[in-house]
C-alpha cells in the first residue's frame, strides 16, 4: 500500500497504474524519458541504453559478466505472431540482445517456510510439477519490443537473457559435446530431491543425465548428505560465480553463507530449495514460475491459491 500511495502522487488525473510483466515498447525508438542512446559499455545493446539498468552495482556487473563469460552479447529470439499485417519480408522473430529484456520482466514469486528439511524436500518436488501449469495459468507476456509474440510467457526470454554458457558449453558445431551444458542457468529444475525412502519418490523419476561437480558431490557425501540432495547441490556448482563483493571474498564459511548464496542465487530455476541462512530462519521453498497480473486482486488471488495448495501438499 505504501508503494501504491507513492506512485499515485505522481499520476495525472487521466492516469492509472497497473503491474505488467514487460514494458511493451522497451527497446523501441525513444522509449525512455529522458532519452538515452543504446550501445552503452555495459550491455553493448543495439536497442536499450545502460541507463535503464538498476543503479545497484550487482546488476551492471551481472550484465557485463554474463556477456563476457559467454563471449558475445546474449541472443534472445522469440517467434513473431504472424497475421495479415505481417509479411515474410518482416522476418518471423523478435530479436533482443540484453539481459534487461529478460531480467526486466516482472513476476509473482512466493516463498514458503517448511516445518523441517524433509517437508521442504517434498514441497520442492510437488511444486516443481505444478510450475509449468501455473506458468500457463498466469500467462501474461504477449508483447516484446513493440511486437506481438507467438508465445505468451516470459520464461524463455529470461532464460536466454542470462545464458552465460560459452560456445563449447552450448554445444555449438565444432565444439566437443562432452563439455555441453544442456540449458541456461535460468530454467526448469533438473532433478527431484526427496529422500529415497519417502512415500512417493522413485529413483526412475530422476532420469536426466545431469552434469554435476564431482568434488562437491563427494565432499557432501563425506559429510553425511544423501546422494539425491548431494547431486542437486553439486549440479548447481557446475556454474561459475557471476558477481561477488570485494569485502565478502575472505569470510568464514562456517559462519557465513555468502559463498554458497553466490552460486545458489544465480541458479534461477523454476523452484528453489533454500537452506537456512541463519539459525533464526528455517528450510524454505521458493515457487518462481507465476507471472505478475495486471491488478493487485489477481496477484493476491494467485498468491493465496499457491499458499493454500502448498499446505494441502
Amino acid at each position: 500500500r505504501l508503494r501504491r500511495d507513492k506512485i499515485k502522487k505522481f499520476l495525472k488525473k487521466d492516469e492509472i497504474y497497473s503491474t505488467m510483466t514487460t514494458y511493451p515498447l522497451m527497446g523501441v525508438n525513444n522509449f525512455t524519458a529522458p532519452h538515452y542512446e543504446p550501445t552503452g559499455p555495459v550491455a553493448l545493446s543495439s536497442y536499450v541504453p545502460d541507463q535503464i539498468i538498476n543503479p545497484h552495482p550487482r546488476f551492471a556487473t551481472l550484465t557485463k559478466n554474463i556477456r563476457t563469460r559467454r563471449g558475445s552479447k546474449v541472443d534472445i529470439r522469440v517467434p513473431l505472431f504472424m497475421d495479415k499485417n505481417n509479411s515474410p519480408a518482416d522476418g518471423n522473430e523478435i530479436h533482443m540482445d540484453a539481459m534487461g529484456f529478460g531480467m526486466g520482466c516482472c513476476c509473482l514469486q512466493t516463498t514458503f517456510l517448511a516445518r523441517n528439511l524433509e517437508e521442504a524436500r517434498d514441497l520442492y518436488d510437488h511444486l516443481a510439477v505444478l510450475g509449468p501449469i501455473m506458468l500457463s495459468l498466469t500467462a501474461a507476456t504477449p508483447f516484446f519490443k513493440g511486437q506481438v509474440a507467438e508465445t505468451d510467457v516470459r520464461w524463455s526470454v529470461i532464460s536466454q537473457s542470462v545464458d552465460d554458457r560459452t560456445p563449447e558449453e552450448r554445444g555449438l558445431a565444432g565444439e566437443p559435446l562432452k563439455h555441453a551444458i544442456l540449458k541456461s542457468r535460468y530454467d526448469s529444475i533438473s532433478c527431484y530431491i526427496a529422500e529415497e525412502n519417502s512415500g512417493y519418490f522413485k529413483p526412475k523419476y530422476n532420469d536426466l543425465n545431469i552434469k554435476f561437480d564431482h568434488y562437491t558431490y563427494d565432499y557432501l557425501l563425506s559429510k553425511g548428505v544423501d546422494k539425491v540432495l548431494a547431486k542437486h547441490v553439486a549440479h548447481l556448482w557446475i556454474r561459475d560465480p557471476l558477481v561477488i563483493y570485494e569485502k565478502r571474498i575472505n569470510i568464514d564459511d562456517k559462519t557465513e553463507v555468502d559463498h554458497f548464496e553466490n552460486i545458489q542465487s544465480t541458479n534461477w530455476q523454476s523452484v528453489r530449495f533454500k537452506p537456512p541462512p541463519t539459525k533464526d530462519i528455517g528450510w524454505r521453498v521458493e515457487f518462481r514460475t507465476m507471472e505478475v497480473q495486471i491488478t493487485d486482486f489477481e496477484n493476491a488471488a494467485f498468491t493465496v491459491f499457491i499458499a493454500l495448495l502448498s499446505r494441502a501438499i
